[in-house]
């Protein structure tokens, strides 16, 4: 029933006859009106315009029942509140927009606190997850400097690469990783869980990554960049990939994204202790890896500006940051801050080196190659969304830019060395998908739905350009000889493991990966003395740089091939066995050599 219909019969007649009188019609007319059925008198008020003014209706004829017409026909005094209502909205929209394109900070409610610890919850348990299901070692650094070391420095037993012969590497990443090995040992865990504690350690300190993002994307984006840049940082398979591989890129880049947003929150911050707080991780990451350095003085130039102040307080954190290698260097290798001299000595002189042949060269277009088959159909998305994502802090985008031109004129490139600029672009593409998801769904859709959807999106496509892009060989590369170690660890009549040849022990698993009852040698398939030492041991891996070089064959030394496992990139890892008991000794130890143009240091480090 209409609100016509709800007035009395008294009311409308006389309402109607008004109507009729304004409109210049006779009393006559009034009452063949009032003779027609009230239906029919109804319908013919309901197209009256001056009835309807009267009773408050639009030019619609509809109007919500107890509101009152204005006396001079205008808007009812609902149609007075809802305008000041859309008014308000529009006007707190406008605000909102106006906070978010300032970048300013505004408190995280119960909600957005809840989705960041699950963020950051979640991360690490598929980090470790991921870990455990696909493991992989596509670095040796991976394993001989730091999972190695960590082991030696816990049982004394290990190889020695030539960075450690010389101090050119830093014992920070090791000892960081070693509390975790050490636990797991403590709990009884064998080899591969000892590994997962270094792993679960790396692991922890990437958490570190995913606050910052989170709190950028919160400050440009609302609920929805929030959870965008959260999930980049959490989900995203490089950041997943290298949170199992404890490197000093990936530390470097723990400390390298905090230290920017406390000194780049939505501009330069002008707080000194928090700027204090920004310099000391600028020095740490320096510290971790010394070319993260230039990327750190771009940031203090770029928030110090004409501000002496703000360049003390940077500063003075950075020294004390940067200054833990002095003690600890010195306790290691007898001089303060020898990591960094020995390795401007030795690796420092291939600054600007591009012939071909040497290790590690590859044309200086790899890296940008690199990005677009790494991030293949996602990488116009991504592109479009992190240059939309610049305008808001362009600070990131010129770090990463700046990391990307100083690693071209270096002659070792690698895509990790571009690792500590992933997580500031991925951050800039999250606010562009932000602005753009605002901009076409806000108030249509509920924005608790376009946050979870944000997340779902980023979530599946880290996993299909994880698994399916060109970085997907990644997760094969030493897989092989892994599972080959995990094998002979598990015979129980093992006594003796060789490397074969010997001058692969940097693609082996180290003594980290073998049980400590298992003596670990290194020997040849040929030649005068390799019948005698094969006495030494009764299980031998297999493995080469290539898939094209040709694999050892102990079968003339009376072993038998159990299995060869895929190594990825590089020459399967295979298991070799032979029946017997074993001569220990009559092999020479697996060592690590030495490069002939390397200074050897006339007291051994420590």
């Amino acid at each position: 029933m209409s609100c016509t219909e709800m007035l009395p019969l008294s009311i409308r007649s006389s309402a109607m006859t008004l109507a009729r009188t304004s409109e210049g019609m006779s009393a006559v007319g009034s009452r063949d009106v009032l003779a027609q059925p009230p239906r029919a008198r109804l319908t013919d008020s309901a197209d009256n315009p001056a009835m309807r003014r009267f009773l408050g209706m639009g030019n619609s004829g509809r109007r919500e029942c107890g509101a009152v017409p204005d006396a001079n026909g205008g808007p009812t005094r609902d149609q007075n509140a809802l305008g000041r209502r859309r008014k308000a909205g529009g006007a707190k929209m406008d605000q909102t927009g106006m906070r978010r394109a300032a970048g300013e900070a505004t408190p995280l409610p119960p909600a957005m606190k809840l989705l960041l610890a699950g963020l950051i919850a979640s991360s690490f348990a598929v980090k470790l997850f991921v870990a455990w299901r696909f493991p992989n070692s596509s670095y040796p650094d991976v394993t001989m400097q730091y999972l190695e070391q960590a082991h030696r420095m816990l049982t004394g037993q290990g190889l020695v690469p030539w960075e450690y012969v010389v101090g050119a590497r830093s014992w920070l990443t090791a000892g960081l990783i070693a509390p975790g090995m050490k636990l797991a040992a403590l709990l009884g865990g064998g080899p591969d869980l000892r590994i997962m504690g270094a792993i679960a350690m790396c692991s922890l300190f990437s958490l570190t990554l995913i606050a910052p993002c989170f709190l950028w994307g919160w400050r440009f984006g609302g609920a929805v960049g929030a959870a965008l840049c959260g999930a980049f940082a959490a989900y995203w398979f490089e950041t997943v990939y290298y949170a199992g591989h404890p490197l000093q890129d990936s530390f470097g880049t723990y400390c390298l994204v905090p230290a920017l947003y406390l000194a780049y929150p939505n501009g330069p911050a002008t707080n000194l202790r928090r700027l204090f707080a920004a310099g000391l991780l600028f020095g740490l990451a320096t510290a971790f890896r010394m070319q993260l350095g230039p990327l750190a003085a771009l940031s203090a130039f770029w928030v110090g500006r004409l501000h002496p102040a703000r360049y003390l307080a940077l500063g003075l954190g950075g020294v004390i940051g940067l200054g833990v290698l002095g003690p600890l260097d010195f306790a290691t290798f007898g001089v303060p801050f020898n990591s960094i001299l020995q390795y401007v000595k030795y690796v420092g002189s291939s600054i600007g080196e591009t012939e071909t042949g040497n290790w590690g060269y590859v044309p200086w277009y790899n890296y940008p190659g690199w990005l677009v088959a790494f991030y293949s159909g996602a990488f116009p998305l991504l592109l479009l969304t992190g240059l939309i994502g610049a305008r808001r802090l362009p600070l990131l985008l010129a770090v990463f830019l700046f990391n990307v031109a100083l690693l071209m004129v270096v002659e070792m490139k690698s895509p990790r060395y571009m690792y500590p600029g992933i997580p500031l672009v991925l951050t800039l593409s999250g606010i562009g998908m932000a602005e753009l998801t605002l901009r076409l769904w806000e108030g249509r859709v509920r924005t608790a739905w376009l946050a979870a959807g944000g997340i779902v999106f980023v979530a599946v496509m880290s996993g299909l350009l994880g698994a399916f892009s060109h970085f997907a060989p990644h997760w094969l590369v030493g897989r092989g000889t892994m599972l080959a170690t995990r094998q002979v660890n598990a015979a129980p009549d093992a006594c003796g493991l060789a490397i074969v040849p010997g001058s692969a022990w940097w693609l082996s698993g180290g003594y980290v990966s073998t049980a400590p009852r298992i003596p670990l040698y290194g020997a040849q398939a040929t030649g005068a003395q390799a019948e005698a030492q094969s006495a030494a041991f009764n299980y031998a891996i297999t493995t080469a740089d290539a898939p094209s070089d040709p694999l050892p064959d102990l079968a003339p030394l009376g072993f038998a091939r159990l299995a060869c496992y895929g190594n990825g990139t590089r020459g399967d890892a295979c298991v070799w066995h032979r029946p017997g008991a074993c001569t220990p000794g009559a092999a020479p130890p697996l060592t690590a050599s030495l490069p002939d143009w390397l200074e050897k240091p006339a007291a051994p480090s420590r």
